[in-house]
């Protein structure tokens, strides 16, 4: 089966003046299929210039694919990528000079690791090309592309090794004749494959687990051991496992990084080491991470398979295991009896992969905050690293400071709005841009501003770090880079979150009979919010008919449990600080006087009420917006994680929405509207709508713009359907 089945052959063109240059195409068939890299050629183009001109070579595709040319110019050999042109037409600019003649080849591949791969070939001269010409050479040859053969006035078949593409047959006068191919390069050695072969495909499968001791003590060292093989492996007895399949580039390094929370390594451990495949079934790659536990409670462990320049995680394995004290007693583990679960992975797709990307690394021990920030923008990646000794303490400090800016910029909205507004957003930037110096670094802060201008939906990536506000982070100019007096705020350049090993949809189907939405009528008339009402209405307009309401944490947890596609809480929320310690969103009987907590649903409740959405057993991956104060974030904590954000993702819902600091009633409601009405009115993105609301917010003139943290794919959408429709069981 190929890998690449439904590539558009035949759909590559040239946009250029026909008084300007010379253009023959020729498109690869319907039957060439791609190489053992996912590589496959769409089409063969020569270039004449009759003056200088720019032309524009395009493919109609889709975003399942990466598209890029190798473009021969004076003998020497480089790789072009596309860029999305919009309305699935993907394109780049060519450079033709008067009397110029260049050869171009188009391919595609599913996998930007397939393009990688050729790229790398390329700056190699692995393609037949590379270096500059000797003087006394004879005309350069054009490149090779893996596996395909084009002569004889068309392209041929599948070949067993990589061949040389041999241009076009002699063509007509306006254009020279082609030089003739070079002798075939070397195949590169792909590693012996599992029983039954590679199938056609490019990446080689590969099964990747993780094990851990099945209970580990306080201060004594363990090995956490991560093995990549060829074949599956049986677990090891007396452990916890995460294993999963995962397809890698056989050609390039797979970085394996470990982030930890409860756990710290142990003195000379790496947090990431670099391996390549195995190179036969029988010899599984082993990799060792010395572990200390800290004080007792529960050790998590996250670990991401990525090959660069390719930012994205490739698989994430998390697991944790219980950390007992020193005195307690050890005995009782199940020799025999591992536990084993099972991760769901996958590449990720060209959209995502392509965006700019901000990634955030964290292990946490005793409160101290160890940060990997990886950079990703276009194929440029920077990282920086930096310690927290005391993470709860710093982000405690930002939280304080946008509290201050509040209350001041609500003590004189009044007496002058606009005035009131600028101080705020030049407090808030200033800020920003103290955290950014402090945790994002030089090179990271200096890529970012260089691309400031072009950065859009930049997604933000993490093992688990959810706690500080990226999205006032504002982006700083280095050295001797200009200044700049517009803001560039991260939330403005459309950030989104993902959190490993949570759900990644980009359809999210809502029927209306399964939309819980609720705007409790307080009993204590001091905690009414008059226009949270305003969001249950626009979602009862938008999806023709009022949704399910929940009056109280039982009806709430009920609700639950029947299964929902949209959940919304327009309401209170806060930081409870008795115990139970947590998340906790207020229904219309909450009063602070009473405070017994028979009115108020936490976040250790939802832990409870959610396994039924267990990612692995889940049917949909639902949608979930808690309008609500100081629920859109958690507090830093060593030995576990908190809060609804991670207790809902991990849960298996698609979409969470939070807000991580006091807002505004009416900019909310502003917020809240404009949201809805972009994605379930007009069939936005997720990520535009954001946008839109965002920008909705600012221009009212509060901070609310800012405050709202989104986990998702900026590519999913809202799709209302009536029960029974297709699509009902995506």
């Amino acid at each position: 089966m190929a890998r690449v089945p439904d590539v558009p052959h035949g759909a590559v063109d040239v946009d250029s003046d026909a008084d300007a240059v010379d253009v023959r195409v020729d498109a690869a068939p319907p039957d060439v299929e791609p190489n053992e890299f996912g590589v496959t050629l769409l089409a063969d183009i020569m270039l004449r210039g009759i003056s200088d001109t720019v032309v524009r070579v395009r493919v109609r595709g889709s975003d399942d694919f990466h598209y890029a040319a190798i473009v021969v110019r004076g003998g020497v050999a480089a790789l072009v990528h596309f860029e999305a042109l919009g309305e699935g037409r993907y394109g780049a600019r060519i450079a033709v000079a008067h009397d110029e003649t260049l050869h171009l080849t188009v391919v595609a591949s599913d996998f930007e690791t397939g393009i990688a791969w050729l790229e790398h070939q390329v700056a190699q001269g692995g393609m037949g090309m590379g270096g500059e010409p000797e003087a006394a050479a004879e005309p350069p040859p054009p490149p090779l592309v893996p596996d395909v053969v084009l002569g004889g006035g068309g392209f041929g078949g599948r070949s067993p090794g990589l061949a040389p593409v041999v241009p076009p047959s002699p063509a007509p006068p306006a254009m020279p004749a082609p030089a003739p191919p070079p002798v075939a390069a070397e195949p590169v050695p792909v590693p012996e494959a599992p029983s039954g072969g590679l199938d056609g495909a490019a990446p080689v499968p590969v099964f990747v687990d993780a094990e851990v001791p099945a209970r580990v003590v306080e201060g004594v060292p363990f090995d956490a051991v991560v093995r990549l093989s060829l074949a599956d492996l049986a677990p090891t007895a007396g452990t916890a496992r995460k294993k999963a399949t995962a397809l890698f580039d056989p050609a390039r390094e797979i970085e394996v990084a470990m982030q930890l929370r409860g756990l710290a390594f142990a003195d000379g451990t790496p947090s990431i080491i670099s391996t390549m495949l195995p190179a036969k079934v029988s010899d599984p790659r082993r990799l060792v991470f010395a572990l200390v536990p800290d004080g007792p409670g529960r050790g998590h462990i996250t670990v991401t398979f990525t090959q660069p320049p390719i930012v994205t995680p490739l698989a994430v394995l998390a697991l944790s295991t219980p950390i007992v004290a020193v005195d307690d007693d050890v005995e009782g583990i199940v020799a025999d009896d591992p536990r084993t679960t099972v991760a769901s992975v996958a590449a990720p797709p060209r959209s995502i992969a392509d965006l700019p990307t901000l990634v955030i690394d964290e292990s946490m021990s005793r409160g101290a905050s160890e940060l990997l920030v990886t950079a990703k923008v276009g194929r440029t990646v920077v990282k920086n690293s930096v310690r927290l000794p005391d993470k709860s303490a710093y982000v405690e400090g930002i939280y304080a400071e946008l509290s201050r800016v509040r209350k001041t910029f609500l003590e004189s909205v009044e007496d002058d709005p606009d005035e009131a507004a600028d101080t705020a957003r030049r407090d808030v930037r200033t800020l920003g841009a103290r955290v950014a110096e402090e945790l994002l670094g030089d090179d990271v802060n200096a890529l970012l501003w260089s691309r400031r201008r072009r950065i859009s939906q930049l997604v933000l990536q993490t093992s688990g770090e959810l706690d500080i506000p990226w999205e006032i982070v504002h982006l700083v100019p280095v050295g001797r880079q200009r200044p700049d007096p517009e803001r560039y705020f991260l939330g403005d350049l459309g950030l989104t979150r993902w959190m490993y090993g949570t759900s990644r949809p980009t359809v999210i189907p809502v029927d209306p009979t399964r939309v819980v939405a609720i705007a409790p009528d307080y009993v204590d008339h001091s905690l009414d919010l008059p226009r949270a009402r305003e969001e249950i209405e626009t979602l009862g307009d938008l999806l023709a008919g009022p949704p399910r309401s929940a009056a109280d944490p039982i009806e709430f947890r009920q609700a639950i449990e029947d299964g929902f596609d949209l959940l919304h809480f327009a309401g209170h929320g806060r930081w409870r600080d008795i115990a139970p310690l947590g998340q906790e969103i207020a229904f219309a009987a909450f009063s602070e006087d009473h405070d017994d907590g028979s009115a108020s649903y936490t976040d250790s409740d939802a832990r409870r009420d959610l396994p039924e959405l267990d990612t692995a057993a889940a049917t949909s991956t639902p949608f979930v917006f808690l309008s609500a104060c100081d629920v859109g974030r958690l507090r830093s904590g060593a030995t576990g994680l908190g809060g609804f954000a991670e207790v809902f993702l991990r849960g298996g819902v698609g979409v969470f929405i939070g807000c991580s600091w006091a807002v505004r009633d009416d900019v909310t409601a502003l917020f809240v509207r404009t949201f809805y009405q972009r994605t379930l009115g007009e069939n936005a993105t997720v990520g535009e709508a954001v946008l839109a609301a965002r920008q909705a917010a600012r221009e009212a003139g509060d901070l609310t713009s800012l405050a709202f943290t989104v986990f998702a794919d900026p590519r999913a959408r809202l799709v209302p359907h009536a029960a029974g429709d297709a699509g009902d069981h995506p």
